[in-house]
């Protein structure tokens, strides 16, 4: 069995968070790693999306081909599924049962939004908070029907421990107030989950919550880049049954 995490989202919609652990690849992708870009070897990681959607009994899995940008795309059916992910995503929508949306991370948030038959995933990490993938991701999903907004924030690194130069918090703290913090050492920092939660509360979205987890200070559960440089990744998946 694979190690998810359940993101609790209400009814009819369903989310994990999928971790590290379960799957085939061999170190240093071990072993659940959902990621065909970082020289794992590419039948393992087939064989790890579909250990995945095997458990969530789902028909399949849509990628976004992830650029750190805003944009959002709908996803009617598994037709136009690549390997690599839909080109230029960082966001994907859906109204369609048993397809499941997935978007990775190994330091970003993966970030859930669900309401009204209508569920959405967004890889947010600092440049994507900047350009604004959550508050276009809330727009597509209003325009596919969505009323109000539920949103379950991902594992993703700690404004404790991701350190940035003070110009470029600054950057992230313009698009999303908030999200500038302090490290341990009190050096500059951002905090991708305080940025996410207080850009979504300026475009409606007021039930946020978080599994919580710093990928950089758990690497028994979680990839990052940051600690590890060649490494896995995990992901945020959300579907309608």
């Amino acid at each position: 069995m694979l190690d998810l995490l359940d993101a609790g989202l209400p009814a009819p919609a369903r989310g994990v968070f999928t971790t590290r652990q379960g799957g085939v690849s061999l170190p240093p992708w071990d072993s659940l790693n959902l990621a065909v870009h970082v020289d794992d070897a590419h039948a393992k990681v087939v064989r790890n999306r579909v250990l995945l959607a095997e458990q969530l009994g789902v028909e399949g899995l849509a990628f976004g081909k992830q650029v750190h940008g805003s944009g959002v795309r709908v996803v009617k059916g598994l037709s136009n599924k690549t390997t690599r992910g839909l080109d230029d995503t960082d966001g994907l929508v859906t109204t369609t049962p048993g397809v499941a949306l997935v978007m990775m991370g190994a330091d970003c948030l993966p970030v859930l939004l669900a309401a009204d038959g209508v569920v959405g995933v967004a890889h947010v990490g600092r440049p994507g908070l900047a350009k604004g993938v959550l508050p276009e991701l809330v727009r597509v999903m209003r325009e596919q029907g969505a009323g109000e907004l539920t949103a379950v924030l991902g594992p993703g690194i700690c404004g404790r421990c991701y350190e940035v130069p003070a110009s470029m918090a600054g950057e992230v703290e313009k698009a999303a107030p908030g999200s500038r913090s302090t490290t341990r050492q009190g050096t500059t920092s951002v905090d991708l989950t305080a940025g996410a939660t207080a850009q979504l509360a300026r475009v409606g979205v007021t039930v946020v919550s978080s599994v919580g987890g710093c990928t950089l200070e758990q690497p028994d559960r979680f990839f990052s880049y940051r600690r590890d440089g060649r490494t896995g990744r995990h992901a945020g998946v959300v579907w309608l049954p």
